[in-house]
């Protein structure tokens, strides 16, 4: 197998997250007495919540950040997640990948603690060498800082690494680390947004089948 370290986004790439994390959002908004009438045009999958909180309003404060963490984490932490669900193929791309000798990271904006439930929801724990989340240290972390850390807590070789996720973002990480890209259709990002990617794929079939050897 070329690529023995595999970084995956978990948003959008790993499952499909988006029902449950706009419902806690709104819910969060709601006891805050915020106006949603500006949500569903600027929210989208995957920035930090700090961002976007700051994107939704212009009078947004730390403060008003703050409150809103408060109220999300539960809402979002303790829903038991009922309505995510794995991306098709993603159980089988990781067993092809473990099986063969290599090692699969999360690398991802949620916080931790939803991070680790997710992990635990999914069996991904059993099958991933590191779950990292950007608060996973005492200081916070751009995700490619993330797959900077990994690499060298695990030897990780840039020729034998690949980033895998649905967004620019994902993609610009990888490339901050001189490690192959590959974006996927099926989460929040557009194809557009991919177009810097060393390879785009619609399933994580089409990864597997191309990528795994």
């Amino acid at each position: 197998m070329k690529y023995r370290h595999w970084f995956f986004d978990l948003d959008g790439t790993l499952a499909r997250t988006g029902e449950d994390i706009v419902s806690a959002w709104k819910g969060a908004l709601a006891g805050l007495g915020r106006d949603l009438s500006r949500f569903d045009s600027v929210f989208r999958i995957g920035p930090p919540l700090e961002q976007i909180v700051y994107e939704l309003y212009d009078d947004a404060t730390p403060e008003l950040v703050a409150d809103m963490i408060a109220r999300f984490k539960p809402l979002y932490d303790e829903s038991g997640f009922p309505n995510t669900v794995e991306y098709p193929g993603v159980p089988e791309l990781l067993a092809a990948i473990t099986g063969g000798g290599g090692k699969a990271y999360i690398v991802t904006n949620k916080r931790h603690s939803a991070t680790v439930r997710l992990a635990g929801k999914f069996g991904w724990n059993r099958v991933m060498t590191a779950v990292r989340s950007f608060d996973s240290f005492e200081t916070k972390c751009s995700k490619a800082g993330l797959i900077a850390r990994l690499m060298g807590d695990f030897s990780a070789a840039p020729e034998e690494a690949v980033m895998v996720g649905d967004t620019a973002g994902d993609v610009e990480a990888g490339k901050a680390n001189s490690i192959a890209t590959a974006g996927v259709t099926y989460g929040y990002g557009s194809r557009g947004e991919l177009a810097g990617a060393d390879w785009i794929f619609d399933s994580a079939a089409d990864i597997a089948k191309t990528l795994v050897k």
